[in-house]
């Protein structure tokens, strides 16, 4: 199934990746360079792990497994990704960023006050492990099908190696990785899309033969569910996207304006990239209707639809490009992970172990908690996916869905609302918080698909993929509805919590609506020819590596694909050399 040039790729890859660790971990000083670069980053960089930091795994194998049955279905959710970042370059973005903290958390002590500092760290912590566990247990399926290895083991190393990549560098190794992942991804993305549509004839047979259900929804299920699903992925995106905890990219970015221009590139990636991503499951429905007849997809049993594009990988590409392909789910799963170990390690030294553990505590000692902390959230993330693999028939697209409408979605309302509307008690926040997980509980224990099905006036007999989906959507209009109408009606309330706590308030978005001038307010321009420098030499050292593989034994198509893809990473490279070059002058 594997190849010894498609070891070499993977083992090549690993390499760069800790290189990328050892050489940005002379850039972490304190704190804040380990946990936002210091607002040092430039939004190229911000932009490609604004937009990695949302692909995982799950990419790969629930969402693709998801494009083989529905076809076009699944693009839903990742226009409404495009969507909700267009917003944050038009609004939330540049405010994010004016925030001038460290953490996400310390927006919400700024804005909500010290106890909903406290609740919301111990909400977001804990519930970045589930979503790590979810995001490491998708890897593990293609890493283990691939390598013929135990779910475990494989949980455990590639875990392991994520952790120390994430641990060497911090938040400078994981931008610079992700951007470095970002230009092993989106090519690997259009090889595998020529290649499915070159083998069933191009562009016209696939529209030809593409199972009607693929585009017309409607086959799928009843078009009540169809549209109200739809509907529903778009505004649960919204806040996904613009709450103040996943704002925390930005705090990483130089100044205001590129802050949006880091979003806007990740809402142009989202309507772009998207379309080629599922084009290979998609033919395998024209290919492989039957998924018993797939040889590779034995080892998962009733889960193999969730290896589908792997299997596309292994029958379509050549002679050491499924070690690339490898690389490049990894690198989805990568990025979501080591984000959200450095992510959270930030919130719990800044928002917890400073205030309430050690107020007396110096950089250099917070700086060394930063690190045992990553560890112990790193451990956490890979027992978290242990847990997922022994659970039988769970479907990793749904469960990643209804994980975001269950836990996340309640939490991210106040983080979205807050940054807009100014005159909330201290408890708006919070309170929101609690009553979104309430009717969630509520929703899924006390009343049930059935209900639902009966209350919109879908028909019997229902399948199972109507019972999923109704509960999904069902379950955000709840929450959003709920919520929004709780946290804007506290406004009613306001003169419950202290003129103190408004005057900070309003300090706070006196501050967020003020452009960041970053040479003024940090007394120097920054580390823009370092990032430049840096990232190019990368690009050539290891797109050089890549075109090299064209001389692996291969047909003429074959070589041509490791041209194009080691031709874009090198392209690139010399770019930012010449303007590296071009800023010394």
């Amino acid at each position: 199934m594997i190849s010894i040039y498609d070891y070499l790729v993977v083992i090549a890859y690993f390499i760069l990746m800790i290189a990328v660790g050892i050489v940005f971990k002379r850039m972490n000083k304190n704190t804040s360079d380990y946990f936002r670069g210091g607002g040092s980053m430039l939004w190229w960089l911000v932009g490609a792990t604004t937009f990695m930091s949302f692909i995982s795994a799950v990419t790969y194998t629930g969402a693709a497994g998801k494009a083989y049955e529905t076809g076009t279905f699944v693009f839903v959710v990742y226009m409404a990704n495009g969507v909700g970042f267009f917003i944050s370059y038009l609004y939330f973005s540049k405010r994010f960023r004016q925030t001038r903290v460290v953490t996400a958390i310390e927006v919400v002590r700024e804005r909500f006050g010290k106890v909903n500092e406290q609740f919301f760290t111990w909400m977001v912590v804990p519930f970045g492990v589930i979503h790590g566990g979810v995001w490491l247990y998708s890897l593990g399926i293609i890493i283990s099908t691939v390598f013929g290895v135990s779910m475990e083991m494989t949980v455990l190393s590639v875990g392991l190696t994520v952790l120390i990549i994430s641990l060497l560098g911090g938040s400078w190794a994981v931008v610079a990785s992700d951007f470095m992942q970002l230009m092993i991804m989106v090519p690997v993305a259009f090889v595998m899309a020529f290649l499915s549509l070159r083998e069933i004839g191009g562009v016209g047979n696939f529209i030809e033969q593409l199972p009607t259900s693929q585009y017309n929804w409607s086959e799928l299920t009843d078009s009540k569910i169809v549209w109200l699903w739809f509907i529903a992925s778009f505004f649960k995106q919204f806040f996904s996207v613009n709450n103040t905890n996943d704002g925390y990219r930005f705090l990483a970015v130089k100044d205001s304006e590129q802050a949006r221009k880091a979003s806007l590139m990740a809402s142009i990636l989202f309507f772009t990239i998207t379309f080629i991503w599922f084009i290979p499951p998609m033919v395998a429905s024209i290919m492989f209707p039957d998924l018993s007849a797939i040889e590779s997809l034995k080892p998962l049993g009733d889960k193999a639809v969730d290896g589908i594009y792997l299997a596309m990988g292994i029958e379509l590409l050549p002679v050491g490009m499924i070690g690339v392909m490898i690389c490049a789910i990894f690198a989805a799963t990568m990025s979501s992970m080591d984000s959200t170990l450095n992510r959270n390690a930030g919130i719990f030294v800044r928002n917890f172990y400073k205030p309430i553990l050690r107020k007396s505590a110096s950089e250099k000692e917070l700086f060394r908690v930063s690190l045992i902390t990553t560890v112990f959230l790193g451990g956490f993330v890979i027992l978290s996916a242990i847990f997922f693999s022994e659970l039988e028939g769970i479907n990793l697209f749904d469960i990643n869905m209804r994980l975001g409408a269950m836990i996340s979605l309640p939490f991210m309302i106040p983080l979205t609302w807050g940054i807009i509307f100014q005159d909330t008690p201290r408890w708006a926040g919070w309170s929101t918080v609690l009553l979104g997980m309430l009717v969630s509980y509520i929703i899924q224990t006390h009343i049930g698909p059935e209900t639902l099905l009966d209350l919109i006036g879908v028909a019997k007999p229902w399948s199972k993929r109507e019972l999923i989906d109704v509960m999904f959507f069902s379950n955000v209009f709840a929450v959003i509805i709920i919520c929004s109408l709780w946290f804007l009606g506290t406004r009613l309330f306001k003169k419950t919590s202290p003129e103190e706590y408004h005057k900070d308030v309003e300090d706070f978005f006196v501050k967020i609506n003020t452009p960041v001038d970053y040479e003024k307010e940090n007394g120097h321009k920054g580390y823009d020819q370092q990032q430049f420098k840096i990232l190019g030499n990368m690009c050539l050292i290891y797109g050089s590596f890549l075109t090299s593989l064209v001389l692996i034994p291969n047909d003429l198509v074959g070589r041509l694909c490791f041209v194009f893809i080691g031709g874009i990473m090198l392209s690139v490279g010399i770019i930012f050399k010449k303007k590296y070059t071009k800023s010394k002058k």
